[in-house]
């Protein structure tokens, strides 16, 4: 099965240097309040934080490449009433990534993807001051319609995003704040996130085929009342990179603060393999690792069906609502494979009769070792710093292959797929083939120029950059230039101080009339600079105008 996983990794490669040879580029910025269809023939450059608004729609067709801006801490998020349609394929996935060279990309390079609906949430200032963290403007999430649509969200990949702008203001790969049971999300991947790869506030929106791969902090972080149902989750930590809060596969809590506030916090989470940063029982790994999963402030998470290995601790049930919860089985930690643990589990101000290392070990299947699991090679190799592609099936005679329970209660939901394994795969799963990437770091993903368009083959006697028009200009304008030679050209976008806020062509140019029309909703009226420079064959060319944004 190790091959499939190779495979795999090796179809998207190719996917994402052949099959986009388009040498177009749009970028993506502002508001959206109509109905925008996106062309997989294009690349587009996210930038700044676009809003779909309430009424609009953005779809987005399988196979389509989005680069979200460094510089502008370029994030997309749906709105309330707003709709998203990215439709990918296994064969074809929509990528969000990173607009940074190469060997260059890192964690929290742009924000990520926030989807807010109308379902509710129990936070103490309600739905309509709720505010998502990370966003300004202020935005809302949650209403009373549990049943709210966002549109849909299957077969996509968010690479390098995941920005913190202050403690506990953070943007994760994907937000999810309110979002109803009518929105689909399915098959999406988020790898090196600078936050939590996925986080719930509030709503009832349903997942399955979820995969965290290399996150800073927590892979799956509910909050604020989330009721959803989740199967087949697949989360994989690196030794050496952790959260000074504390980064965990699970995380969960009612609200901040012990409090009782309705809906409860009460997701069932079944099939998750979750592979810890130990690779081996003597493994050293950063400090900042805690536990599977911390269980906090009243929530009545459930995690039934999954298999976790290489963590420090199993499971911790902080404060009394939580740990009673358990106890009172309105919260429940069974039928698991647990691998590998320092510690089984603990507990804190629980209030009541509970031994949490008893609990666990009564309900689930528990292994001293790592390899107690029997999984065939669930870290893969060490390739530059970053795991190669690896093996999450069971082999033959692992604990995993059997023992899952779907009688316990909320189970029989027909959104559960029932398994007799335990975690997200058996032998012959094939759910994470073809439209996955565990390697994005080698992949050329070419930004090419914003917009930029021939308008004549001629070979112009000179080299000339053109005054932009219009100028005053809200919020577009064309910019012309012409390259006397063939050579590397970079058009650039600077503040009055010197500050790079956009670069609008970064390529390799034959000698010809060029015009780029450039789109500033996500700057403030001002005075700004844009600079032409041309590495020509034996000639070097650099001129600098104003430009003036007035809104």
């Amino acid at each position: 099965m190790l091959k499939q996983f190779l495979l795999a990794a090796v179809s998207v490669i190719v996917l994402a240097s052949s099959v986009f040879s388009s040498t177009w580029t749009d970028t993506l910025s502002g508001n959206i309040t109509t109905n925008v269809t996106l062309q997989n023939t294009k690349r587009y450059l996210l930038l700044g934080t676009v809003f779909v608004k309430s009424g609009g729609t953005l779809n987005i067709p399988s196979g389509t490449q989005i680069f979200g801006d460094k510089t502008s801490k370029a994030s997309l998020v749906i709105e309330r009433g707003g709709t998203i349609n990215a439709n990918g394929s296994a064969g074809a996935p929509i990528v969000f990534t990173s607009a940074q060279p190469v060997g260059t990309k890192a964690a929290g390079d742009w924000g990520g993807i926030i989807i807010l609906g109308k379902a509710r949430i129990n936070t103490a200032s309600g739905a309509d001051t709720a505010a998502i963290e990370g966003i300004s403007p202020s935005v809302f999430y949650g209403g009373t319609n549990d049943a709210d649509n966002s549109g849909t969200f299957r077969y996509v990949r968010i690479e390098y995003s995941g920005i913190a702008l202050s403690p506990n203001n953070e943007i994760n790969g994907l937000t999810m704040g309110g979002v109803g049971s009518a929105t689909t999300i399915e098959y999406v991947m988020v790898a090196y996130n600078g936050d939590d790869s996925f986080e719930w506030f509030g709503g009832t929106v349903n997942c399955k085929y979820l995969i965290s791969y290399i996150p800073v902090d927590d892979e799956f972080d509910t909050d604020f009342g989330y009721r959803g149902k989740l199967q087949f989750l697949v989360g994989i930590r690196k030794p050496s990179v952790a959260d000074v809060s504390g980064s965990t596969c699970f995380e969960s809590d009612n609200n901040n603060g012990p409090n009782y506030n309705t809906p409860r916090t009460q997701p069932i989470f079944s099939n998750v393999t979750s592979i810890g940063p130990k690779q081996y029982d003597t493994s050293v790994i950063n400090p900042n690792y805690t536990r599977t999963g911390h269980l906090r402030r009243n929530s009545l998470i459930s995690i039934v069906n999954s298999v976790a290995m290489g963590w420090p601790t199993g499971m911790y049930y902080d404060g009394s609502g939580t740990t009673c919860a358990v106890q009172n089985d309105t919260s429940r930690v069974k039928a698991n494979v647990f691998a590998g643990l320092y510690t089984l589990a603990g507990s804190t101000n629980a209030g009541c009769s509970f031994d949490a290392s008893g609990y666990t070990n009564g309900n689930n299947t528990i292994f001293a070792a790592i390899t107690g699991a029997l999984l065939a090679n669930p870290y893969g190799g060490v390739v530059t710093g970053n795991y190669s592609p690896a093996n999450f099936f069971p082999t033959a005679g692992s604990p995993a292959l059997n023992g899952a329970n779907f009688t316990l209660p909320g189970m029989n939901d027909p959104f559960f797929t029932p398994t007799t394994y335990r975690g997200a795969f058996d032998l012959n799963s094939t759910w994470a083939n073809d439209w996955t990437n565990f390697r994005p770091d080698t992949v050329n993903y070419k930004l090419i120029s914003i917009g930029i368009e021939p308008i004549s083959n001629l070979v112009p006697k000179s080299f000339n950059l053109q005054q932009n028009y219009p100028n005053p200009f809200n919020p577009t304008t064309n910019i012309k230039f012409d390259v006397a030679a063939n050579g590397f050209a970079k058009l650039v976008i600077f503040d009055v101080l010197g500050k790079e806020v956009a670069t609008l062509v970064s390529e390799d140019l034959k000698a010809g009339q060029y015009a780029v029309n450039y789109n500033a909703s996500n700057l403030p009226s001002g005075v700004y600079l844009y600079r032409l420079t041309v590495n020509g064959e034996g000639s070097t060319y650099s001129a600098t105008k104003k430009l003036v944004l007035v809104k």
